[in-house]
């Protein structure tokens, strides 16, 4: 099976950085030749919000589990470029993980270690797999220090090769988290994890939870001021132009409304709370 690679960053479309990347990987596999086929890549996406390491580690985490084991994923949301923060790379779940060591890794991480499987962590510490130092540059190492890395990786070169074993405390902590989930004056509390482009509401409260096997037929939900009945099953069991919630593809409640935008609708954004009212 031909090897993938997946790219995720915030680099958009209209900038050459994206092209910078691409074309650091086609250089690097080019010194195998004959060796194996090239990897597929796989762009997960070029749009998450600039910066935003949290909104990008929710999305990494929703996106990976799809793909085979073997998959190695380049993920570049890096604000940090040039300060303390380590280049990494991580195995967890079957799967390669490359880019800074500022908490974008630290849900694929964490569920790792929950489910008892084996993680490690290098540092990237290796110059045979990143660019010559005299080409480097400070504010771009996506392209200098991930890319490299990655490419060798994908093409079986193993995690220990690279980089140095380091803690896993080397991958950071995911920012701007807010409160966790707990009790507040409306119940039991969650957030909004994303908004997707229809104006739908991804929350982190989870269907197989505790809180989520309590969620009955009829049972409200609290966001906004409003309260919104559920579940239902899909859009089109709900009214035109009326909020409700329902157990989304990722097995987290959502919020919508039936041909409209939840989201502008309701005032909601990421980082907005859920309560579930009486839990």
């Amino acid at each position: 099976m031909k090897p993938i690679l997946t790219l995720l960053t915030d680099f958009g479309r209209t900038d050459p950085w994206v092209g910078a990347v691409r074309g650091v990987l086609c250089t690097e596999w080019s010194r195998w030749p004959g060796e194996t086929l090239p990897p597929h890549v796989v762009d997960l996406g070029h749009e998450v919000p600039r910066g935003d390491v949290e909104a990008a580690a929710w999305f990494l985490s929703y996106v990976a589990p799809e793909f085979p084991a073997d998959t190695v994923h380049l993920a570049v949301v890096d604000p940090g470029v040039g300060g303390d923060r380590l280049p990494v790379a991580l195995s967890a779940g079957g799967q390669i993980y490359v880019g800074p060591g500022n908490g974008l890794f630290r849900p694929i991480l964490d569920d790792a270690k929950q489910r008892g499987e084996n993680v490690a962590v290098v540092q990237l510490d290796n110059p045979l797999y990143r660019r010559d130092v005299e080409r480097n540059s400070a504010t771009f190492d996506g392209r200098d220090v991930f890319a490299p890395a990655a490419a060798h990786l994908a093409l079986g070169v193993p995690l220990e090769q690279v980089g140095s074993p380091c803690d896993d405390s080397a991958i950071g902590q995911v920012p701007g988290q807010g409160f966790p989930a707990g009790s507040g004056a409306g119940g039991r509390r969650f957030r909004v994890r994303w908004i997707d482009r229809f104006g739908n509401a991804i929350t982190d409260l989870e269907r197989e939870s505790e809180v989520g096997a309590a969620l009955t037929a009829g049972r409200e939900v609290e966001i906004a001021g409003a309260r919104i009945p559920g579940p239902l099953r899909s859009y089109v069991h709900a009214e035109p132009e009326t909020p409700f919630w329902y157990w989304g593809s990722g097995g987290t409640l959502e919020i919508a409304v039936r041909d409209g935008d939840a989201a502008a609708r309701l005032g909601l954004e990421r980082g907005l709370a859920l309560y579930v009212p009486g839990l």
